[in-house]
């Protein structure tokens, strides 16, 4: 039951942080950016894992997102955290939608669910294109983040999914 305890502490910090550093940044009189010029998007992340995902622009290219879910896989509450880079806008002849592809690097926090499982930790390379509405404050997003597990015990790890987020 303690590490459920610590998984919620750490989700809220990890959110509290997501919605207070567009705000940092809003202050220093910076411009609005992600879909319909919003900075923080939140919603449904489907994958490995499955859960809420979150989005916070801190300038029109770098932006803070995560995931917090239930990883079916090795049956353990997950949180992830990302630093991502929009490298370029896809070129399309539309007026509708962007396609920004990114890139970033973060790390994954997992605790298992049974008595004696390991609580692991591991770093990863997120690479997606998201498809981000102009006149709404909407996106979804395509990723697969190949990385390593560190903790306890070394070995290669894939993660990756789709999902969608709405910009407030």
């Amino acid at each position: 039951m303690t590490k459920i305890k610590e998984m919620i502490g750490l989700a809220v910090v990890l959110m509290v942080l997501a919605v207070s550093l567009p705000a940092l940044a809003r202050s220093h009189g910076a411009s609005p950016y992600g879909p319909e010029a919003k900075r923080l998007g939140a919603g449904l992340y489907l994958g490995d894992p499955t859960g809420i995902a979150f989005k916070g622009y801190l300038t029109d290219k770098f932006a803070v997102n995560g995931v917090a879910g239930w990883e079916f896989r090795d049956k353990a509450l997950t949180v992830i955290g990302d630093v991502t880079y929009d490298f370029l806008d896809i070129p399309i002849d539309s007026h509708v939608v962007t396609l920004p592809f990114y890139a970033g690097a973060g790390a994954k926090l997992e605790i298992n669910a049974g008595p004696g499982d390991d609580t692991v930790v591991g770093l990863r390379v997120p690479v997606g294109v998201a498809v981000q509405w102009v006149q709404y404050p909407i996106e979804i997003f395509v990723e697969v983040a190949p990385g390593i597990e560190v903790a306890p015990s070394s070995e290669l790890d894939l993660t990756g999914g789709i999902g969608g987020r709405f910009y407030f």
